[in-house]
């Protein structure tokens, strides 16, 4: 089983390695990855999604021949009975009765049949959607942990920055303050030295 998985993912890097003028895509294809998922195993999805479509179309399409087989039987027989009916007319009600009780019969047993396919066709596609939602949901669950692990650095990082920045602002404003101070003193001196001027006059 092993073989035939590395086998389908040989076959798909070869159907994707194709060149554009000098640049290998399949080169870069090789190395695309999304969470833990690679190139080879979107393509085995999308094959086993095709796969899936197929093998519903391929139950529909034999049971509904099976249906078609079934219910030319169930005429042929029909028809059959209703060249017997014959003689007065109370046999023949009695034996028209018969017929179309059979006929109803029939129906219901070709109205099982084709539930019966519909069901079977949908379980084959129901069970590849339930796949790939279980694919999606881990997806997603491994994209999570990979931004969560990122954004517990960058928290750190931004951690360790945020105490550097709290020390240099209060140091800015202490010197703000001593340069306030001067200024008042100043202007406290020129209105005595004001006052005293007219004194002296």
């Amino acid at each position: 089983m092993a073989t035939a998985k590395a086998k389908k993912a040989t076959k798909s890097r070869s159907a994707v390695k194709k060149k554009v003028g000098n640049l290998d895509l399949g080169k870069y294809l090789d190395e695309l990855k999304v969470g833990n998922f690679k190139l080879d195993d979107v393509l085995e999805g999308t094959t086993k999604n095709v796969q899936a479509v197929a093998d519903a179309n391929r139950a529909i399409v034999d049971g509904y021949m099976d249906i078609a087989k079934r219910q030319y039987d169930m005429l042929k027989d029909l028809l059959d009975e209703l060249r017997k009916v014959s003689g007065d007319r109370a046999d023949v009600v009695k034996d028209l009765k018969k017929v179309v009780e059979q006929a109803r019969k029939d129906v219901q047993v070709l109205q099982k049949m084709a539930s019966k396919t519909n069901s079977a066709a949908q379980k084959i596609v129901k069970k590849r959607a339930e796949a790939n939602l279980k694919a999606w949901k881990k997806l997603v669950a491994d994209a999570k942990k990979s931004i969560g692990k990122a954004g517990a650095t960058a928290k750190k990082a931004a951690a360790k920055k945020k105490p550097a920045a709290k020390k240099k602002a209060p140091a800015k404003k202490k010197v703000a303050a001593k340069k306030k101070a001067p200024a008042k003193k100043k202007a406290a001196k020129r209105r005595a030295a004001a006052k005293s001027a007219p004194a002296a006059a």
